[in-house]
């Protein structure tokens, strides 16, 4: 009576290519079928239609079975609302099964035409629409308007129009007016019912799409900041009020071994603003950033301070490179006519030795200026570092053969102390002038103190992140009235010493995020740099 418009309307879909599959935003699948806008949306709808109706056609069969007398149902025709009824549930069941493995839209088709019309006939079977069977013709009709909005849609509510006009009229044979006019009445139900369904299901769906879309942005952005948290260089730390880590990524877990959803170290709980931390050798910048509107949750950024200083001095570098170029040629032009002038006089035959003397202490003292101005310059050129992961061992033998050269060992000696397999990353030329900067003043002040003993020892240890280069000689120590500003620009100890050797260290130490310091011994003196591990 009523499966052969569906079935021959999914063959022609099929036939000549209307359709299409898709994935739905419910998880399942979604097809559509484009000549009637047949949507099926997802497997969870149309499971939950098939469950109910399975449920109706059970609950109708065992109210029958329990009404012995029909005063309930099929009233009218008792032996039809059985047989319908074996059929709806026949039906029903095989629509259940199809819809919890894999729905497609011939069953869909067919099963919302073929329940309408088994209702139909059990609404006459029961006393027609006065009985208010009529109510669950609307569940299909609805559910058919939201699976099929357009032509389809309608066309459910006229099949069911004439399904009902059909069994009231039609097939007993009765055109009574005022049941003809409930008819009517009943199909323009119908009709208005599946408008507003579809105005409303199309409403859902385009909120439905646009939550879909804007789920899809928000998990393309947590995957970017995702990403970029768990490969940022510093460390980040997520906590609740009470101090409990909520997200940590790998370098904080690197800097401090924690792990979610346990309390804070107590040395970072109490952080009100930013906090200096050392952890195994490092210097580590905490700041905490207060997240508004969130339950006085908070963040912690966990900085490498020796990073942020090489930062901090390259641009501090690049302006006072400026300025101490532009003075140090405005006094060097000068500087080399006054030394010229004195060379000049020291040449002529008839000075006497007391103007000789004179001659010569300026010519040492515009020396002294022209080293002065020379560190300057070599300050001001910058020390952009070039770094290089070095084996650590090799290169130091091989600072020891260029030292040696240059300051032939007969009345000193030069000992190494490293593991063959120590790696650093380091800017080679850099290094190379630390140790012979730090080499050459040890060289100096222990030749002072043991004449023909001086002793000179480059010295390395490590420990799990950083290694520690140590230049140690035997001479008189660094004096305590200079050791507070040891590294600042023009602090020596010698008159005739610029005071810029350490200072110079010291910025090439930072360019390369490593430092240097002075260690106190109880004999000889000892500078450590202070470097990453590679």
């Amino acid at each position: 009576m009523c499966s052969g418009y569906p079935r021959l309307f999914a063959r022609i879909v099929e036939k000549y290519g209307l359709g299409s599959k898709r994935r739905s935003i419910f998880g399942g699948t979604m097809w559509i079928i484009k000549s009637s806008e047949f949507i099926v949306r997802g497997n969870r709808l149309l499971r939950m239609y098939s469950y109910y109706s399975l449920f109706l056609a059970l609950l109708m069969m065992i109210v029958d079975g329990l009404d012995k007398k029909d005063v309930i149902l099929g009233q009218q025709a008792p032996y039809l609302f059985l047989v319908l009824a074996s059929i709806y549930i026949f039906a029903a069941s095989i629509f259940a099964a199809i819809a919890s493995r894999n729905p497609d839209p011939q069953a869909a088709t067919s099963y919302v035409f073929l329940e309408v019309a088994i209702l139909a006939g059990m609404m006459y079977a029961s006393g027609g629409l006065d009985t208010g069977f009529s109510s669950l013709l609307l569940v299909p009709l609805i559910i058919s308007n939201l699976l099929a909005p357009g032509v389809l849609g309608y066309g459910v509510a006229a099949w069911a129009s004439i399904a009902v006009f059909y069994s009231q009229h039609i097939w007993p044979n009765n055109f009574a007016p005022q049941e003809v006019v409930n008819t009517g009445l009943f199909g323009a139900l119908c009709f208005a019912l599946a408008w507003l369904t579809q105005a409303l299901s199309k409403r859902l769906q385009s909120a439905l799409s646009l939550a879909s879309d804007h789920a899809k942005h928000i998990r393309r952005l947590q995957r970017f900041s995702q990403r970029a948290l768990m490969n940022m260089p510093g460390g980040i730390i997520a906590c609740d009020p009470s101090g409990r880590i909520l997200f940590h990524n790998p370098q904080a877990t690197a800097w401090f071994g924690i792990v979610d959803n346990i309390l804070l170290p107590s040395y970072l709980i109490d952080i009100k603003d930013s906090k200096r931390v050392e952890m195994n050798g490092e210097q580590l910048l905490v700041t905490r950033v207060d997240i508004p509107e969130s339950q006085q949750d908070y963040l912690l950024f966990i900085e490498d301070s020796a990073r942020i200083e090489a930062e901090a001095q390259q641009i501090k570098l690049a302006s006072l490179g400026r300025l101490t170029a532009s003075i140090a040629h405005e006094i060097r032009n000068p500087l080399s006519a006054l030394r010229q002038a004195s060379q000049l006089l020291a040449e002529t035959p008839y000075l006497e030795s007391e103007e000789q003397r004179l001659t010569h202490i300026i010519e040492q003292h515009c020396m002294r200026i022209n080293r002065t101005i020379e560190d300057i310059l070599q300050l001001s050129r910058g020390h952009q570092a070039c770094i290089e992961v070095l084996r650590l061992k090799p290169w130091l033998v091989h600072f020891h053969n260029q030292f040696e050269h240059l300051e032939p060992a007969q009345d000193y000696s030069l000992t190494i102390e490293c593991s063959d397999d120590i790696l650093v990353p380091f800017d080679a030329d850099h290094l190379q002038q630390i140790l012979h900067n730090l080499a050459a003043n040890g060289l100096r002040y222990a030749r002072k103190a043991n004449h023909g003993d001086a002793q000179l020892q480059l010295r390395v240890t490590t420990n799990q992140t950083r290694v520690f280069l140590d230049v140690l000689d035997n001479g008189f120590g660094v004096a305590e009235s200079i050791r507070k500003n040891l590294f600042e620009p023009f602090n020596t100890g010698e008159h005739n010493g610029t005071g810029l050797g350490l200072y110079l260290c010291r910025e090439l130490c930072q360019a390369n995020q490593s430092r240097i310091e002075y260690i106190q011994q109880s004999q000889g003196a000892c500078f450590r740099i202070t470097m990453r591990k590679a």
